[in-house]
């Protein structure tokens, strides 16, 4: 039995929160919205309590996070996360 995470996996993710509204500005954008999110998501499970760690995941391993979706830029550093996660409005990624 093969338990390696699967690409249609991590598509499902990312299509789950494809709805939400990004405020920023669309050619401004070099880290999409649900690649922000899967970076936030497998950095908690693999225990990241803080922006700095998640960041710190995502550089470390982003290889693996490529598995899931193209990260063309790589991940963003701690200070990008942070403005990133800041401008998401809370009610609709609650809904």
């Amino acid at each position: 039995m093969d338990l390696q995470p699967t690409i249609s996996e991590g598509i499902v993710f990312l299509l789950y929160f494809s709805e939400l509204p990004d405020k920023r500005q669309a050619l401004k954008v070099r880290y999409p919205l649900e690649e922000v999110l899967l970076l936030c998501l497998v950095g908690m499970i693999c225990d990241c309590n803080y922006i700095s760690e998640i960041a710190w995941f995502g550089e470390k391993r982003l290889a693996f996070l490529r598995r899931f979706s193209r990260f063309a830029y790589g991940t963003p550093c701690e200070d990008q996360l942070g403005v990133i996660l800041a401008s998401l409005d809370v009610a609709a990624f609650q809904s």
